[in-house]
């Protein structure tokens, strides 16, 4: 008979082995993969997994995908999620499995109604424990028939080790496809409230260069106030452009934003007519000659020529066209 340590010692290598596949495969998900290779291992019906932040007595999902349950399951647990016994004691005790049983003393209302709406009898949550951070990964499955047995402490404890593993899997593929390699970029997936679920780790030493004296999981105010209008964002004086968008991968039912920034060029920091004029002076055209085509007044374009300088951090023409080339 083959044990629970070497099925999930398979499960391990398999994991990784789709984390691998993953980077190449976009559609492929990860984590919902990764519970069918759970499932029978831990035996269990369907699944909810996905991404929570804890804070305070207050736990929100903004994002999470369902295995064999309703797309409707995540808003209803959310009008309950205060009285969910299983979310309160994981904030309580992170690291540790929680469980939940139908029939057991202890009861909310809530937990009563979603369990017979769903057909839940036994649930078991786990987490992966990320000590001071408000974020994390989160799996929680389900039996449905009430003759089910309770899961064991070996069981609880392999659905432990899973969650970290996944979530490890999780974030190796994440880290691996948004890798630049220049160290001029950085990619984050934060929540609307610009919370970092992803990409954290990469990007810190990034953002304490742009905004010096920042730290924690949270973003920079500045950050956090253009992260909820997507398109590309231009932060001139600290030299850097973000670019936000809705994040799909993270959830079939996902809030998520997906930051993308990266360090500007100086010539990036000039406006389009400058840019037109740093381009024809550095091609050897006189103030009079740029003012011709660009149907401009001399002085202006001598004004332009100021205020390129002073952005390039030139003082001459010839460096005004090293810069431009380069």
């Amino acid at each position: 008979m083959t044990s629970k340590l070497s099925m999930f010692s398979q499960f391990v290598v398999d994991l990784h082995r789709a984390g691998r596949r993953a980077d190449k495969d976009a559609d492929l998900d990860l984590a919902a993969h990764a519970l069918e290779l759970l499932r029978p291992l831990l035996g269990f019906d369907c699944a909810w997994y996905g991404w929570a932040r804890f804070l305070n007595d207050r736990t929100t999902v903004p994002a999470s995908s369902t295995l064999g349950l309703p797309e409707g399951f995540a808003p209803f647990w959310s009008t309950m999620a205060s009285q969910d016994l299983v979310a309160t004691a994981l904030r309580r005790d992170r690291g540790r499995v929680c469980i939940y049983d139908r029939g057991q003393p202890r009861q909310t209302d809530e937990m009563a109604e979603l369990s017979e709406r769903y057909g839940i009898r036994k649930w078991a949550s786990a987490m992966h424990n990320r000590p001071g951070a408000a974020t994390t990964f989160f799996v929680s499955v389900y039996r449905t028939r009430c003759h089910d047995p309770h899961w064991d402490g070996e069981d609880l404890q392999l659905l432990q080790c899973a969650v970290d593993h996944l979530f490890l899997a999780l974030q190796a593929t994440f880290e691996r496809r948004s890798a630049d390699g220049s160290g001029g970029r950085a990619t984050l997936v934060v929540d609307e409230a610009g919370f970092a679920h992803l990409g954290l780790d990469q990007a810190q030493n990034f953002l304490r260069t742009i905004w010096p004296g920042w730290s924690g999981d949270r973003l920079p105010r500045p950050l956090r106030q253009v992260a909820l209008h997507p398109g590309i964002h231009l932060f001139e004086r600290e030299g850097v452009a973000v670019n936000c968008r809705r994040d799909s991968e993270a959830g079939r039912q996902s809030s998520l934003i997906r930051l993308e920034l990266s360090l500007l060029s100086r010539l990036d920091r000039l406006s389009p007519r400058e840019r037109e004029v740093a381009q024809l002076l550095a091609g050897g055209a006189t103030h009079k000659q740029a003012a011709q085509m660009l149907g401009s007044a001399p002085a202006t374009i001598r004004n332009q020529t100021q205020a390129i300088y002073d952005k390039l951090g030139v003082r001459s023409r010839a460096q005004l066209a090293s810069a431009v080339l380069r």
